[in-house]
């Protein structure tokens, strides 16, 4: 099949790597040199390239995505070196109070209760998937060992596809224990960014720090942890696995306290729930959180939940969701008629999502809702 192909293609060109690169246990001296893998410059063969090409299409095709959004996390994928999970396996993770979006067996979708570390895995799935197709290099590090001959830190988008997301299922298929020990995970993350600070900013490239955790670290300060990330070329994502309002609270204060680019992000349906505040006509479905997940450095995506996008705003955010299709979309302030003409006739053209707030497939763009809430803020043009 193409998977495999690609998966073959992929091996063939990082086999020359040691294994003895990549770390078993969370990153103390920083991020392992990959130049040997990078320096390999035997050719693919044109079949291999071909099937290469084939699966990533293949993949992302069936993420049901719109063009726009499929740009952004290809742009992620190049605009960032480097990612680094810190994942929470500690024992609250197993409280049941998590939510999944499940595909059922007549196509369609549905959410369900499960614990936090089964939300969790799904995506951790989601991203090793990226990682390993996009070939965006990607460690995944969890807080305890979780045993059975299963690694503290692996990495996905470096070596064979099959070989990385089996790890991360056996991974996930692990059990939660232990405590919290956040901050050493923070430090030894900002070890490794800060070893690499200098080529980063030489290239103009960054890294992705995303801490998913459900809970307060149990071995320090995570607010002055992260301190020694504000002058670093990096992008941190708080992924909440709770909607505890004392650990949103925590984690909030931290950002207001820290200079630097954080984006603290509830689950699903609790970042759907405060962006239908502020922009009821988007469907805030899983492929645009777990675009913000993957690193989205476009403060637009940030601003969703917390205030009205200005009608400038907004019309740029139909842009980057819906692709190409929408670059020439007429202007909202000069003329509403065109633009909501022009604007319906492309959302004809895009696939349904699942919104979690209804529990049906809707449209990306509510036109109703958008006319409501924008129509009459545009300008007063005199004849």
């Amino acid at each position: 099949s193409a998977s495999r192909a690609f998966a073959w293609a992929c091996w063939a060109r990082v086999s020359v790597m040691d294994s003895s690169h990549i770390p078993s246990a969370p990153v103390a001296l920083g991020y392992p040199v990959m130049e040997a893998a990078m320096s390999d410059t035997t050719s693919v063969p044109h079949e291999e390239e071909k099937a290469i090409s084939e699966a990533r299409e293949s993949y992302l095709a069936g993420l049901d995505m719109p063009p726009g959004l499929r740009a952004q996390y290809e742009k992620s994928a190049g605009d960032f070196d480097l990612r680094i999970w810190v994942i929470d396996n500690s024992g609250s993770m197993q409280t049941g109070d998590g939510n999944r979006i499940v595909r059922k067996a007549d196509g369609g979708f549905a959410s369900c209760r499960s614990s936090r570390w089964e939300e969790l895995g799904d995506s951790l799935e989601y991203h090793a998937a990226l990682a390993t197709y996009l070939r965006a290099p990607t460690q995944f590090c969890v807080l305890n060992s979780p045993g059975g001959g299963i690694p503290q830190a692996m990495w996905c988008g470096t070596g064979a596809i099959q070989d990385e997301l089996d790890m991360i299922r056996r991974l996930r298929e692990s059990s939660p224990t232990g405590r919290t020990p956040l901050c050493a995970a923070i430090r030894s993350a900002t070890h490794t960014i800060q070893q690499r600070a200098a080529a980063l900013r030489t290239n103009g490239k960054r890294c992705v720090l995303v801490i998913a955790s459900d809970g307060a670290a149990t071995d320090g300060d995570v607010s002055i942890a992260l301190k020694a990330l504000q002058d670093l070329p990096v992008w941190v994502v708080v992924r909440l696995c709770t909607d505890d309002e004392d650990v949103v609270s925590y984690w909030n204060s931290i950002d207001e306290q820290l200079e630097l680019d954080l984006d603290v992000l509830d689950d699903l349906a609790g970042e759907a729930r405060e962006v239908r505040e502020h922009a009821p006509w988007l469907t805030y479905s899983q492929p645009l959180h777990r675009l913000r997940e993957w690193g989205c450095p476009d403060k637009i995506f940030d601003l969703l939940d917390e205030r009205k996008l200005t009608m400038t705003e907004m019309r740029r955010m139909i842009t980057l969701v819906v692709g190409s299709s929408a670059t020439n979309l007429p202007d909202p302030q000069l003329d509403w008629t065109m633009f909501e003409s022009y604007l319906a006739a492309i959302i004809k053209a895009l696939p349904h999502t699942f919104d979690v707030h209804s529990g049906r497939l809707r449209s990306w763009i509510d036109v109703a809702k958008l006319r409501r809430q924008y129509r009459g803020d545009g300008c007063n043009i005199q004849q």
